[in-house]
């Protein structure tokens, strides 16, 4: 479980910015979204929701998850000198441009082992990194980098046992990806890369999954199946069919790389069909293509729910109403803030402009956060930084959002619109 996330100078994401998941003060309302991954004395959200107007910086935030997420599971297969991709400073000033990009990140892996992660870095160049774990109350160190340290100075702590610790890496290779990609590195440090690869998940507006993964999962499968017969969608279950297909069948141009190549090929080899019942009682199987955008869009984010519930990791959404009906993203919601569901102590963060589901029945003040520009610079706040006296745990959220109360909402100036769409701006500048 993810405790809390750091970003500064990252994107619009200038100064430094907590994503706070800690449940700093339990009180009494809704204990229930609280779990708790090393018993009772830390507690931490199981879901979290990120609003703000458009272009404030709510995806910015979740892409510094996944730019963190490929730093430790990706960069380790630079070459030297080439570029880190992910890195993207706030380029509205000069100070920052050329800056390192910084993140840090305390979890529990699900053994309930705490860890903080730290990694700064440049255009070609990791210039900081540091994890640490909690073996007692007190912190033990793992590694430690700084911009002068090669693989051969890197400094090791003394609890970092049980395997090869030296690993060569280029500057622009962080130590944790190429230690954790290896079979024989310590336990700790494989534990910790495995967590990142495997147990955070992200579905961003506009990208497709890869069902390959879960299809021949009879269990997934079902379960996916049953989810879309339950929330009135109109089916009653799901089949696929594969196909043989091989890449002599199709005729590619020259110039189509092979990865895009695969990609074809994969949709090719398999059909998904809805089974809608008639009015005779028998089905009709319709094509994936057929259904409607909230269907297709709950299809393709089901199998995350599941995996993500099962394993006990963290799916990250981008818009997680896109193309659905309210009740879809509250019926996720509270799958992940049910304890009898959401036994693995998983947890869903996303982003949403979706004010009805920012209630007191469904979310705690700490479960709000908010995105808002000032000179381009994104600041991240939640309801729990807000007076309580005055936004209590029952207060409506929601109502108090829309009359602008907590801030990070559009500024809308309808009459100059106006005045642009019937010309009389350009008259009046005549």
């Amino acid at each position: 479980m993810i405790v809390d996330f750091t970003i500064s100078n990252f994107r619009s994401i200038r100064d430094k910015q907590t994503f706070s998941l800690y449940a700093e003060t339990p009180g009494g309302h809704l204990l229930e979204n609280i779990s708790y991954p090393a018993g009772k004395k830390v507690g931490v959200l199981n879901s979290a929701g990120i609003y703000g107007a458009n272009a404030s910086g709510k995806s910015n935030v979740l892409l510094a998850f996944e730019a963190l997420q490929w730093l430790v599971c990706v960069s380790g297969r630079l070459t030297d000198g080439s570029a880190i991709g992910c890195y993207e400073p706030f380029r509205l000033s000069k100070k920052t441009r050329t800056a390192p990009v910084r993140f840090e990140i305390e979890f529990f892996t699900p053994d309930g082992m705490r860890y903080v992660y730290k990694i700064a870095f440049t255009r070609k160049r990791i210039v900081e990194e540091h994890l640490s774990f909690y073996p007692s109350a007190k912190a033990a160190l793992i590694f430690d980098r700084n911009s002068e340290d090669t693989w051969e100075t890197i400094k090791l702590g003394g609890m970092y046992t049980g395997g090869r610790r030296k690993f060569p890496f280029f500057d622009n290779n962080s130590y944790l990806s190429k230690a954790g990609d290896s079979a024989d590195a310590p336990e700790l440090i494989r534990k910790v890369y495995n967590y990142f690869q495997n147990d955070i998940l992200r579905l961003g507006l506009n990208e497709e999954i890869h069902f390959d993964d879960w299809i021949d999962n009879p269990d997934v499968f079902k379960k996916v199946s049953a989810i879309l017969g339950f929330v009135d969608a109109g089916v009653d279950g799901v089949i696929v069919r594969k196909s043989s297909v091989d890449e002599e069948d199709v005729r590619f141009p020259d110039d189509i790389p092979q990865a895009v190549r695969e990609s074809i090929l994969r949709d090719m080899r398999r059909t998904f069909l809805f089974a809608h019942p008639t009015e005779a009682g028998d089905s009709e199987l319709f094509d994936l293509r057929l259904e409607s955008s909230g269907t297709q869009r709950l299809f393709r984010l089901a199998p995350l729910i599941v995996q993500t519930l099962e394993d006990g990791g963290i799916l990250i959404v981008d818009e997680l109403d896109n193309s659905m009906h309210p009740f879809m993203a509250e019926l996720i919601i509270r799958l992940f803030n049910d304890p009898d569901v959401n036994c693995g102590n998983a947890q869903l963060i996303f982003s949403t402009h979706n004010i009805s589901l920012m209630s007191p029945e469904r979310f705690r003040r700490d479960q709000i956060w908010l995105t808002e520009k000032t000179n381009g610079a994104t600041r991240l706040f939640s309801l729990d930084e807000f007076d309580k006296n005055k936004v209590k745990s029952q207060s409506p959220f929601n109502r108090w959002y829309a009359e602008g109360r907590f801030g990070a909402v559009p500024k809308i100036d309808y009459h100059k619109i106006a005045e642009v769409m019937t010309n009389k701006a350009e008259a009046s500048n005549a």
